[in-house]
């Protein structure tokens, strides 16, 4: 199942970080055309463009590359967080027909240290129920995902992996293309 979509989670600080979970699944949800309705280019955007707001993507790449993050350039930083954003965009707006059905219990939050929480839920998507935790850090007056853990798969960890490989075989800047044509492709 794939995480992306199911990050769709709030980052209102009023209730921590569950709250903000909540608060930015009703956002997604509101933001969904009525069942049986396609889902126009611009209702694709708004609602990539809330799921997005929603993840901390640079904490992401960089914890995903390691300690390859600090023997690149800033600009080549710059360049492999925006190509990450529109590649996550792109798969998180492809999944939206599956989250209209998407049902999501909340367990009670985990201090996890370092500045934090756990979120542990369970979805349950066409009857099937996954297990997802996912790590939100406060900034500032909002919450930020910055791991997702799918029945106990980082997300983060299985990037460094797939990075790790690509980054071997062509260096960075075949990573940062690799990630540029998935992020710029036609389909949604």
């Amino acid at each position: 199942m794939p995480a992306v979509l199911m990050l769709l989670a709030a980052l209102g600080a009023a209730d921590g970080a569950t709250g903000a979970l909540r608060a930015r699944d009703a956002e997604i949800r509101a933001a969904l055309p009525s069942p049986g309705s396609e889902v126009t280019p611009a209702a694709r955007q708004r609602i990539e463009a809330i799921v997005t707001r929603a993840v901390d993507v640079r904490a992401m790449v960089q914890e995903s590359l390691g300690s390859r993050w600090s023997q690149i350039t800033e600009s080549q930083r710059r360049r492999l967080v925006t190509a990450f954003e529109n590649r996550f965009r792109k798969t998180s707006g492809s999944e939206l027909e599956t989250y209209r059905s998407t049902q999501i219990d909340y367990r009670p939050e985990v201090d996890s240290g370092e500045g934090t929480v756990q979120v542990p839920t369970r979805l349950v998507v066409k009857g099937e129920p996954t297990d997802i935790t996912y790590t939100m850090k406060r900034e500032r007056d909002t919450w930020r995902i910055v791991d997702i853990v799918v029945d106990g798969v980082s997300t983060v960890a299985n990037y460094r992996s797939s990075f790790g490989r690509i980054i071997s075989k062509e260096g960075v800047e075949g990573l940062i293309k690799r990630l540029e044509r998935a992020g710029s492709s036609s389909k949604p």
